[in-house]
């Protein structure tokens, strides 16, 4: 049997050291594709459960569906809102971290800055010595970047989109500013303050985000708000070397970033696009959120899982994933294909169930990594 089957590329199973960027910028959607690995082979979804709050028991209408114990889609349903929950929460916050990685990786590899810390606490440290300041500050920040040659400070705080978070969200955009500027402290350092709006397709928001940044810095600022509203986008000077500017799309925020750079490095300009085309192929996150997806439904409704019965073959095969070449997984695959019987993968098509089985093995051989 032939074995061209479509490819993968699963992270968690390389060590490239060409990927150790990519890796590092994934790294937080990696740990959840991780964990997701690790409660399909383990079968812990149920216990989710338990994280849900005592309002969506009676708004989601679990403690209902709880009550219908002879009905299997009422008893399926809990576990399944669980799941949803927990990833679309986990996942939301993953994603930002992606966001400030891309960020620091670029002020890292296309700016003159000779600093750039991953952590809060280095980016306080940074600031408060900067500024002479005895307290911390409100310093709720997601990259900095300083350049000691040129004298500058780069601060990014991004928005994965403008259509969420209330009015107050919006203000706290620039609570650090705000309470620097109370602090009246000067520094040589040239700093930017950027926020930076990654998806630009809510343009609407832009007026009301622009009047509550406003609305929190009018006190400590001598700036009118037409004067504020008109300059923004282009950077507006709050205060002596204290600069703030707002971002709208990718394009934007990699012209912001390509004007506060000293050096004139053209790269700058495409290179959030070369970065995000760079971490785009990748199966780890996709595949185990799908499949978690299914075999929740597999179990509740079959009382077993599909990796329960890979297990089963793998050991009456005397197969051990630990002990092959990953690339005699199509192999692999072809052979388990060809042997299984039961009728519970939930798709239609030959080509389908064999790829089914084979992504199946691939995540069996990630959690075995991951335990050994």
């Amino acid at each position: 049997m032939s074995a061209n089957l479509q490819e993968r590329n699963f992270l968690l199973l390389k060590n490239d050291k060409d990927l150790n960027v990519v890796k590092q910028i994934l790294k937080s959607p990696l740990g959840l594709a991780q964990d997701l690995i690790e409660r399909l082979n383990e079968n812990k979804y149920t216990e989710l459960k338990k994280n849900l709050d005592k309002i969506k028991q009676f708004v989601a209408g679990i403690e209902r569906a709880e009550a219908l114990k002879s009905y299997e889609l009422a008893n399926f349903y809990p576990t399944m809102f669980a799941f949803h929950q927990f990833f679309n929460s986990s996942f939301r916050a993953r994603q930002g971290k992606v966001l400030e990685a891309v960020i620091q990786e670029i002020l890292k590899n296309y700016t003159d800055c000779n600093i750039v810390p991953r952590r809060v606490k280095e980016m306080q440290k940074i600031i408060k010595t900067t500024y002479n300041l005895s307290d911390d500050l409100n310093l709720d920040i997601d990259a900095l970047g300083k350049d000691d040659k040129n004298k500058k400070i780069i601060i990014t705080q991004i928005r994965s989109r403008d259509d969420t978070g209330g009015t107050t969200a919006k203000g706290s955009l620039v609570d650090f500013l705000r309470d620097l500027l109370r602090t009246n402290k000067k520094s040589e350092y040239k700093l930017l303050y950027l926020i930076a709006v990654w998806d630009e397709r809510n343009l609407q928001q832009k007026s009301s985000t622009i009047f509550k940044m406003y609305s929190s810095l009018k006190e400590n600022i001598k700036i009118e708000k037409t004067n504020f509203s008109r300059d923004i986008s282009k950077g507006v000077e709050l205060s002596k070397n204290i600069f703030l500017k707002l971002a709208y799309g990718t394009d934007e925020i990699s012209q912001a970033l390509f004007d506060w750079n000293t050096s004139n490095n053209q790269n700058v300009l495409k290179s959030i696009k070369n970065i995000t085309k760079t971490i785009t192929n990748w199966d780890d996150l996709w595949i185990s959120y799908a499949i978690s997806s299914l075999e929740i439904e597999n179990y509740s409704f079959h009382k077993k899982t599909n990796i329960e019965i890979l297990n089963n073959y793998l050991q009456s095969e005397k197969i051990k994933l630990l002990d092959i070449n990953i690339e005699e997984i199509n192999q692999i695959s072809l052979h388990i294909a060809s042997i299984w019987k039961e009728n519970t993968i939930p798709l239609l098509s030959v080509s389908d169930k064999i790829l089914y089985i084979r992504d199946l093995i691939y995540l069996k051989l990630i959690y075995d990594k991951l335990e050994a």
